[in-house]
């Protein structure tokens, strides 16, 4: 790829006018097989053009305002990845969106105002608060591998977890992607080291027990604790449990098409988790999640169990750095999900039935639609096994912890 954008004019003489003016046009095949040509808009006379430079004897200011711009795109799409032709050239030249010597920070708030799901947006606010103290001034058109590299080694000196890190990524990939950027070396980009979330903090039946035997002080923590309870004895991720008039309730089991993975998943309606069904099936929940986690860990506070110091585990870089920390810190509405799980193998129904009920992987999607045998006899084993949980968690004593 040449590192300007080679401009080559010719006069077209069978387009003159009756003053004998011919048009002016640019011609190019530059990065691509296909001669193409472009009417400036400016007509000469065939004297007033130079067959041996093949451009204009003396160029008006139009024409080489063009040029700056057509030679400005080029080589702002050329650091980015592209291999810009004519035509794309003419696409993004007069194009709001395009100029990347606008900085990040600039393009994560016009992010900030699109049709983006709460969760990108949060991430687009913490990318932004990143840049703000690594370096403000970055745009796109800068955004080399190398510096790539280089913010991702900053993030981890701060202590930024892997997973995290990985969030940022993805966050200015959505942003570039906003700005209708596409650099593949950002969308290749990948961090060199494992980025899999580190050990969690897992919760016991005895503190879910002790969940349940809380009073709620008001109706916000109320439905926070109903609304953590579902997770955990249905599985379900919060995304679904806000959208849960999305599903469709039967007599033994729910049924839906996942949020996140846009699978279908059938999870056993029991007696833990009926009542709670019923309350939501209807309208779903009609609050935002951080305002019902805000509520739980209120909820939490109070919990007997909670109040311990538990080792949090994170990994940073190649290291796995520990964090003493209070346990209802670290419970969110997804340990809920990670319970039922654990729940569902310390009573003996195995893996593969815990993995059907949560929605991770099927042998085949047909047949969970329209309830193959495979699926009634799950359906039948776990609300068997959730009449007699008391009496297993009492021989049981306590859940294994992780």
């Amino acid at each position: 790829m040449k590192p300007e954008f080679q401009i080559t004019y010719f006069l077209w003489s069978a387009r003159k006018d009756k003053e004998g003016r011919i048009p002016l046009y640019i011609r190019s095949k530059q990065n691509s097989d296909k001669q193409t040509s472009y009417n400036t808009g400016i007509k000469l006379h065939s004297l007033e053009g130079s067959k041996k430079r093949r451009e204009p004897k003396n160029k008006p200011a139009s024409l080489l305002d063009l040029e700056r711009k057509l030679k400005a795109t080029y080589r702002d799409l050329a650091g980015q990845g592209y291999e810009p032709d004519l035509p794309m050239l003419l696409k993004r030249m007069n194009d709001s969106r395009t100029p990347t010597d606008r900085n990040i920070i600039a393009w994560c708030n016009d992010y900030l105002k699109g049709p983006y799901s709460k969760g990108q947006k949060k991430a687009a606010r913490t990318l932004r608060s990143n840049l703000e103290d690594y370096n403000p001034t970055l745009t796109f058109d800068r955004l080399t591998r190398p510096r790539i590299k280089a913010f991702f080694e900053w993030l981890t000196e701060k202590g930024v977890a892997n997973n995290s890190q990985y969030k940022r990524l993805r966050a200015l990939i959505n942003v570039a992607g906003h700005a209708n950027l596409n650099i593949p070396h950002l969308t290749a980009y990948r961090l060199p080291y494992s980025t899999k979330n580190a050990l969690k903090v897992r919760l016991t039946w005895a503190e879910v027990k002790g969940v349940i035997n809380t009073a709620p002080e008001n109706e916000k923590e109320a439905m926070a604790k109903d609304v953590f309870l579902l997770a955990c004895f249905s599985g379900l991720r919060i995304s679904d449990i806000l959208t849960l008039n999305k599903g469709q309730l039967h007599d033994y089991f729910y049924e839906r098409v996942q949020t996140k993975t846009k699978t279908p998943v059938m999870v056993t309606v029991h007696k833990y988790n009926e009542h709670l069904f019923r309350r939501f099936i209807d309208d779903g929940v009609k609050v935002s999640r951080q305002w019902l986690s805000d509520a739980l860990k209120d909820l939490l506070k109070r919990c007997p169990g909670m109040a311990k110091e538990v080792v949090k585990i994170q990994a940073v870089g190649y290291e796995h750095r520990e964090t003493v920390v209070e346990k209802w810190r670290e419970i969110s509405f997804h340990s809920g999900r990670r319970f039922y799980s654990r729940l569902l193998n310390d009573l003996g129904l195995g893996n593969e039935i815990a993995r059907d009920e949560l929605g991770h992987s099927f042998k085949s999607v047909t047949e969970l639609y329209s309830g193959s045998p495979d699926h009634v006899y799950r359906v039948s084993r776990v609300r068997k096994a959730m009449e007699s949980l008391e009496e297993t968690m009492k021989t049981l004593s306590l859940m294994k912890v992780a």
